[in-house]
């Protein structure tokens, strides 16, 4: 007779999320996103120079893939073909964001301009109204993929770059996934813990000496 499956008290639900959280805090986050590009296979005269010079090692780059990118070939199914197909995914890590990186977002985040009735009233005409803000959201993303000093410059080049690059990559339920893990990663609730911590600390009248005489 098969045990059947346990179910989770809240409480250990709760432990597990808050784990999950931390894990995400503390080594951040890995995606992938498929690029555009047919790969190509290595030419005959690189297997015979790497069959010639064993003793080296040769390293295949597509000179269609930009110097710098993380790319590695992946096979995905193809519904179409209905078969296996090789394709380039771009590997990026979003590393536990600094102090810095956060206060950007933040910057971009309050531009955006967003009301919850609104979109209950009118959630199609709405819904299309916030397709503005693709450009901003996909600037969101580059600006954690990217997460050093250099971010907080609106002009930054490699925050255009990367930006232009999700703008034709990301699918919409990619975004929200994405923008999930980045909310996530601001970890807003351990910050307004730290408010709140440094108010107390500004606030708690401090002991006189008798009081610290026992």
């Amino acid at each position: 007779m098969e045990q059947q499956e346990q179910e989770l008290t809240r409480e250990q639900r709760l432990e597990l999320e808050d784990k999950a959280i931390q894990a995400l805090l503390s080594m951040g986050a890995k995606f992938s996103v498929p690029l555009k590009i047919n790969p190509v296979k290595p030419s005959k005269w690189f297997n015979l120079k790497k069959r010639i010079f064993r003793n080296r090692t040769v390293v295949w780059r597509d000179e269609q893939i930009p110097k710098g990118w993380d790319v590695t070939l992946t096979e995905i199914p193809d519904v179409e073909l209905g078969k296996m197909k090789e394709v380039y995914m771009r590997n990026f890590h979003i590393k536990p964001l600094y102090l810095g990186t956060i206060d950007r977002l933040r910057q971009l985040y309050i531009l955006i301009e967003y009301d919850e009735e609104t979109v209950q009233e009118q959630p199609i005409q709405e819904s299309k109204r916030l397709f503005k803000y693709i450009p901003q959201m996909a600037e969101i993303a580059a600006v954690a993929v990217i997460n050093d000093p250099t971010v907080v410059d609106p002009k930054n080049k490699a925050v255009r770059e990367l930006k232009q690059f999700f703008m034709e990559h990301l699918t919409v339920a990619r975004l929200r996934k994405l923008a999930e893990v980045i909310n996530q990663m601001m970890n807003p609730a351990g910050f307004t813990s730290s408010i709140r911590l440094i108010r107390e600390m500004g606030t708690t009248r401090p002991k006189t000496e008798n009081e610290r005489i026992e």
